[in-house]
């Protein structure tokens, strides 16, 4: 073979080297994965709330025979009646088979599943907790990372629940209480304050069908949605169907209805016994006075303030409570999720 051709044949297998090396660590890859595990998720990037809870029961079940291997089995198992320094004392996580019941306080720095309920005294501490039954921590307790109980969990007075605590049931808060984010079918925020046997029930007032083309500056953009440029103020007593988006500040007066979603630039504030069929959103901070109900979610970039017997979303109809800082007067009650980004708080009235 002449050399010419020679240096051609070189050169050719040289090229095609070349042009395969990038694809030599995909194929090794699909020959032989080295990535089928699942990655860890940090606290911060999950975003159901109990992600994490639903881990460590899959771990707690496969310890005990009842679920699918996951490869995290290991925990030192304690008896429901051991003295409570034990709890402190693990180097592993924690099994606990049956019911606790003590007056005593519980300082576990390790993931505690219960395979069953919960009751300790006030001064509790854990960093994350998991009851297959109910949940019931005394006063001035702190959760440090999460919490969970597949039925009713209650925290007394004093008590910090930073990051995500949920419940398959309930979940009540005594006040005053912190938390960041909580998630239940029922969530109670501090006792309702109770009324006078004598006092009789007030009736609701007769409201008047309104419509919004008669507010100042209203401008129709379809039908169904009206724009107010300014500050708004829908008056009392009355009943408006459609959505609405106002420039400035909303006021929503006294037993109003609204049928439709709420958006307001400024700030948005439900008069006593407002309700509002939808949802509301806000670039500022949102009030809810006492007696208001809100079906849809509350997002805002502000506070939040709930006021007593305010109530958010169903019992069927989850929804969601967003915004920088939330401040809810004992007796309110959400359906679904409250997140507080900053900080939430519970407060006597």
């Amino acid at each position: 073979m002449p050399e010419s051709h020679l240096m051609l044949v070189a050169f050719a297998m040289a090229c095609a080297v070349l042009f395969a090396l990038p694809f030599v660590p995909a194929i090794s890859e699909w020959r032989h994965p080295t990535d089928s595990a699942a990655l860890p998720v940090p606290p911060d990037h999950a975003a159901d709330i109990d992600h994490f809870a639903r881990r460590l029961r899959a771990d707690a079940q496969a310890r005990l025979g009842r679920g699918e291997p996951t490869g995290y089995e290991a925990f030192d198992l304690i008896a429901p009646d051991v003295p409570t320094t034990a709890w402190g004392e693990a180097r592993d996580r924690l099994l606990v088979c049956g019911d606790v019941a003590t007056g005593a306080a519980i300082f576990a720095f390790q993931p505690v599943y219960v395979d069953g309920n919960l009751r300790a005294g006030p001064g509790c501490a854990f960093s994350s907790l998991y009851t297959a039954g109910d949940l019931e921590l005394g006063e001035a307790s702190k959760i440090a990372d999460w919490a969970h109980a597949d039925g009713e969990l209650r925290l007394g007075g004093g008590s910090t629940a930073l990051r995500r605590v949920s419940a398959g049931t309930a979940l009540k808060l005594s006040a005053p209480c912190w938390f960041e984010r909580l998630h239940a079918p029922l969530v109670r925020l501090g006792k309702a304050p109770a009324l006078p046997a004598e006092a009789p029930v007030p009736a609701r007032p007769v409201q008047q069908t309104a419509t919004y083309a008669t507010l100042a500056h209203a401008v129709e953009r379809t039908p169904a949605l009206y724009m107010v440029r300014g500050d708004c103020a829908l008056p009392e007593h009355r009943v408006y169907r459609g959505s609405l988006v106002v420039t400035g500040f909303l006021t929503v007066g006294s037993f109003t209805t609204v049928v439709g979603d709420i958006k307001a630039r400024g700030g948005i504030a439900l008069g006593e016994g407002a309700v509002v069929h939808g949802a509301i959103t806000c670039e500022q901070s949102v009030h809810l006075l006492p007696g208001a109900l809100v079906l849809g979610p509350v997002v805002c970039e502000g506070d939040v303030l709930l006021g007593t017997r305010t109530v958010v979303g169903l019992h069927d109809a989850l929804t969601t409570v967003s915004g920088r800082c939330i401040v809810a007067e004992e007796g309110a009650t959400v359906h679904g999720t409250l997140w507080a980004h900053e900080i939430g708080m519970v407060k006597h009235t």
